[in-house]
């Protein structure tokens, strides 16, 4: 009883900052988003506003460039960091480049923005001019059909040097014996990879896929930085392009707290689901291998 006492002791000052920081705000949005709102007037509305988000096109229209990172951004990211992890290995001096590829990741929010609007400037650009020098005149470089492969290209920049950084700490772990083994037995380095450390990296690859979907789902950043919202923007999206987007959207420009409120706790539900899911059926397929 003594030890059990001084463990939920221990405990305490997290349960105390769960309860205020998560549980709380989270209870009191689930609270809100029962009302209806107007201004400062409220009355309440129960399920009215969840029904109203599940017939609403424009959010669900969101989750096409969340699926298309799902689908396209994260398997090259990680087959890119994989290969970027290896490469560590094998250099020299491979401290410096393990700073330079992690350089992006370190760099704020506000200062990438700036940056990658000049890269995609119409006027400052540095690609205009050589694509004037090759004869394509005055050339439209960024259009909202081609969005989602810009950005695939900011995410991969922010995000491939971290993500190499976890796997090359893994590729670390991973005991020396068994590639001595292979090369004892001929293999050179890139087959001992291949059949060797890279079956062995599929526990933190699972985990980077989880961590990077769920950024996927709620990814706001980049899409404020290109749509239309801040200083930098480059173009005007619509505020359906992706669900977090559409949550901003509806509660700073049409003022429908409540009802974003809803939005956002839907849009966590989902992620929660989907997580959950995707970690049960991943750990029945690696058991199915063991």
């Amino acid at each position: 009883m003594h030890v059990s006492m001084k463990a939920y002791l221990f405990l305490a000052p997290f349960l105390l900052f769960f309860i205020f920081v998560v549980v709380y705000p989270v209870g009191y949005a689930g609270y809100l988003s029962l009302f209806g709102q107007r201004g400062a007037r409220m009355w309440f509305v129960g399920l009215s506003n969840y029904s109203s988000i599940l017939t609403d096109e424009k959010f669900w229209q969101g989750f096409g460039i969340p699926v298309f990172l799902l689908l396209v951004q994260i398997p090259a990211m990680l087959i890119l960091a994989i290969f970027i992890g290896l490469l560590y290995e094998r250099i020299k001096h491979s401290e410096v480049y393990r700073l330079i590829f992690y350089l992006p990741y370190a760099i704020p929010a506000v200062i990438a923005s700036i940056i990658w609007s000049y890269i995609f400037s119409k006027t400052m650009s540095p690609f205009i001019p050589l694509l004037k020098f090759l004869g394509f005149g005055q050339v439209q470089l960024i259009t909202l059909s081609c969005l989602p492969w810009i950005l695939l290209i900011i995410i991969l920049w922010e995000w491939t040097g971290y993500t190499s950084l976890i796997i090359y700490a893994a590729l670390l772990s991973i005991p020396k014996e068994y590639t001595e083994q292979a090369s004892i037995d001929g293999a050179n380095y890139f087959q001992a990879a291949f059949y060797i450390k890279v079956p062995l990296l599929k526990n933190t690859v699972l985990i980077l896929f989880i961590f990077n979907a769920i950024g996927a789902l709620q990814i706001f950043n980049e899409t404020w930085m290109l749509g239309g919202v801040g200083n930098f923007s480059l173009m005007t999206l619509p505020p359906n392009y992706t669900p977090a987007m559409y949550v901003y959207h509806q509660a700073f420009n049409y003022g429908a707290f409540t009802y974003s409120i809803a939005m956002a706790l839907i849009l966590a539900a989902i992620i929660f689901i989907f997580s959950f899911a995707f970690m049960k059926m991943s750990a029945k397929v690696l058991q199915s291998h063991e």
